[in-house]
């Protein structure tokens, strides 16, 4: 309660602050915005993008339900989970294993590169019961006018409702963006680093000691008691662009303009990529998630490493055109040279990729046009030879809707350590042929409406779909399996009442494809103007249908398929507040407020409960000072 308190007056002193506080900060936003680009962007020289002010979603700050919606994790934020949303849209190269912290990451998808004329911070806080704490901080400025750097940082640790559950990360990166005075010459650059941990209970050892209990202290035994999983990674990108075009002269009432007009660039990238998973246990011996001991000689110990890492040369040229307005062209072509080394204990192998690619697409605004986006890749040589991807989508615009329409073909080798995999606990060396994925898709979204939607389908046929089995080993199933994913993303209004809907439906004929035939998310609130702010209250409501939810094993670091527990069918609903004063959203929601009105099992993987009711409270600031 004293830590509460101390919360309260925090938030209520910072109201009473942001109510006094001048708004010359936004007079002066309006003058000078801020504005970012990104790596995708650079390439097309496409114009720096505006940031977002809204305050909606604001509270949804765990990143698995901000980003997948409907997904597994081991019931505490910051816990390995995985996308239970069907997708196979793989990059060409060598992928040492699956990585079950990605949505925490920050990543080379996740970096912008700001231009400003005044200093751009932003601060997102959240805290809440079981020491959680979720903290994200942005800063960026321009040192020189054609140089600007970025600091990212994030920090995420929550103690979990149930014996030992901790988790904590520590998320960095530093970024720069350089341009010469005549704009022939730009760099983009990032150093990043992901750096966490998670305790390991292997679930609760009864779902029917639990699932008989009620309230918010529902305390159950549980699997393994000294055992831990770490990850580290780091990674450096270096991407230089030499332009060809012409100079610009631009008047502006007495004043001369000067800019330059590119129609190619050649890009030079290099980029490094290491990560390191330790998984360390004491006095577990629980078969089948712990069932062997191969290396270590002391008994019931085990200290595994595995390690992965890349080093990419890539060249390109890009080559672009069309007005601003209404046409855009982009051709793009590269060769890159790709090395690797896989490292566990026992042995190291290095292996070197040659891979090319190119992009084509004419984007075309106009009512009544056809526009076309295709890429591809091939690798020509070394460990990943003969994988491939190619992707092709059109799309037909009108005054009301857009019609797109495409198909993607890719072949890929599995994971490596799906191939080989020493530790403790599994030992394995396999020989899998390489999985083969057709798609299909068709999109259909409209643009004349106060709220538009979309409405997405998705069909995927997988051959060779390699797998963890349920004896926790893996698995190479040489039929063909079939997936369907519909995505429907859709606000209602009436008044100053929204009612937003993003629903899936699935269904996949593979017992080893497992997914929920419907989930999603629903977000229905009241908006108004409070005084100077913005006032939301409403709740978010969270659901998939029960299905075979996969199993977690923690000694390798991946999922497996099981076929005796099913997971889902229970609704996560959280009732929330959020209040826009200036720069500042305020937060306060109470999560999973419906838990004790059905006195059952509620969990997002098997025999791992979701988190229990809790209150949490948060606030993203903006300043440009």
């Amino acid at each position: 309660m004293r830590h509460l308190a101390k919360a309260f007056f925090f938030f209520f002193s910072l109201l009473t602050l942001l109510c006094i506080t001048p708004a010359f900060a936004q007079d002066s936003l309006r003058r000078s915005p801020t504005r970012f680009v990104n790596e995708h962007e650079t390439d097309r020289s496409q114009p720096y993008k505006y940031i977002d002010s809204s305050l909606n979603e604001t509270e949804i700050f765990h990143p698995m339900y901000r980003k997948q919606v409907i997904f597994q994790d081991l019931g505490n934020i910051g816990s390995p989970g995985r996308n239970v949303v069907f997708s196979l849209n793989r990059d060409v190269g060598f992928n040492g294993a699956f990585n079950p912290y990605d949505n925490y990451y920050l990543d080379r998808s996740t970096t912008r590169y700001y231009n400003t004329t005044r200093p751009y911070t932003e601060l997102f806080y959240a805290q809440g019961s079981e020491e959680l704490l979720f903290l994200k901080a942005k800063h960026a400025q321009n040192i020189l006018p054609r140089w600007s750097a970025g600091l990212d940082f994030q920090r995420i640790t929550s103690q979990g409702f149930f014996l030992r559950q901790k988790t904590s990360h520590y998320n960095i990166q530093l970024n720069t963006r350089v341009q010469s005075k005549n704009k022939r010459y730009e760099l983009l650059a990032y150093a990043l680093w992901n750096r966490g941990s998670n305790e390991e209970n292997g679930g609760i050892a009864s779902d029917s000691a639990y699932e008989a209990l009620s309230g918010v202290n529902k305390s159950v035994n549980i699997n393994l008691v000294g055992s831990e999983n770490r990850y580290r990674n780091r990674s450096l990108f270096v991407k230089q662009y030499y332009k060809f075009g012409s100079p610009l002269s631009l008047v502006s009432g007495e004043d001369t303009l000067y800019d330059y007009k590119s129609f190619a660039q050649i890009a030079y990238t290099v980029r490094t990529d290491e990560t390191n998973y330790i998984f360390a246990t004491i006095n577990d011996t629980l078969s089948p998630l712990l069932p062997n001991q191969f290396f270590t000689q002391t008994s019931n110990l085990t200290y595994d490493s595995l390690y992965n890492g890349l080093v990419e040369n890539k060249v390109s040229l890009q080559l672009f055109g069309g007005n601003k307005t209404d046409v855009t062209r982009f051709i793009g072509a590269g060769i890159m040279h790709q090395g690797a080394v896989a490292a566990q204990p026992s042995y190291i192998r290095n292996f070197q990729n040659v891979i090319i690619d190119g992009q084509l697409e004419w984007e075309n605004n106009k009512s009544g046009s056809l526009s076309l986006w295709s890429d591809g890749a091939y690798t020509i040589s070394g460990f990943n030879r003969n994988n491939y991807k190619l992707n092709a989508l059109a799309r037909y615009r009108t005054a009301w809707f857009d019609v797109m329409a495409g198909a993607s073909v890719q072949q890929y080798t599995p994971d490596y350590n799906l191939l080989k995999f020493y530790s403790n606990h599994f030992v394995w060396n396999n020989s899998f042929d390489a999985t083969r994925v057709i798609g299909q898709k068709a999109v259909l979204n409209t643009r004349a409406f106060r709220n538009n939607f979309f409405i997405t389908v998705n069909h995927h046929l997988v051959t060779n779909y390699a797998y963890l089995n349920s004896d926790l080993r893996p698995e190479q199933n040489s039929g063909t399996a079939s997936v369907l994913s519909v995505q429907v993303n859709k606000t209602f209004q009436l008044g100053k009442f929204f009612f937003k809907h993003n629903l899936f439906y699935q269904q996949s004929n593979a017992s080893y494809i497992p997914v929920p035939e419907i989930g999603g998310m629903a977000r229905y609130y009241f908006q108004t103007n409070f005084f100077a702010s913005i006032l939301q209250i409403g709740f978010d409501a969270f659901y998939n249908s029960s299905y075979y939810g996969m199993g977690w094993s923690p000694a390798s670091r991946m999922f497996y398929v099981q076929q005796q527990t099913r997971i889902g069918n229970y609704p996560v609903i959280d009732p929330f507040l959020s209040m826009q004063i200036k720069r500042a959203v305020i937060f306060f929601k109470y999560e999973h407020a419906n838990q004790n009105l059905v006195n059952e099992g509620f969990y997002n993987t098997p025999h791992y409960p979701i988190s229990l009711s809790s209150f949490r409270f948060g606030i993203r600031w903006r300043m440009y000072d």
